[in-house]
């Protein structure tokens, strides 16, 4: 039996008992749909950190440096699809975040 999702506070939020995610709507087909903003932002630092060793591996290694810009373009493209439309593929949407308890 699932919970109830009650809504808590952004004051009230404690990543280890709630989880937070976007809520977002389609402004094209209406479609509703929702991704963690834990995930969002811990594939957003993998972009930055593979953008760096890119950097670095750019003089010294280039295979290093390919397969590095491989990885980041794959996570680009993964966050592009969470923030796409699972419906219609529009990325016009509006989005609130929103909080509630983990499941038990």
């Amino acid at each position: 039996m699932a919970n109830k999702r009650v809504r808590i506070s952004e004051e009230e939020f404690d990543p280890k008992i709630h989880v937070k995610e976007y809520k977002r709507t389609c402004r094209e087909c209406g479609k509703v749909w929702h991704s963690l903003v834990e995930r969002e932002k811990k594939i957003e630092k993998e972009i930055s950190r593979g953008s760096l060793q890119q950097a670095g591996f750019a003089c010294c290694n280039p295979a290093a440096a390919a397969q590095s810009q491989r990885t980041v373009a794959a996570h680009e493209n993964t966050l592009q699809q969470l923030r796409r439309c699972p419906n219609c593929g529009s990325q016009n949407y509006s989005e609130e975040i929103i909080i509630y308890e983990k499941e038990k």
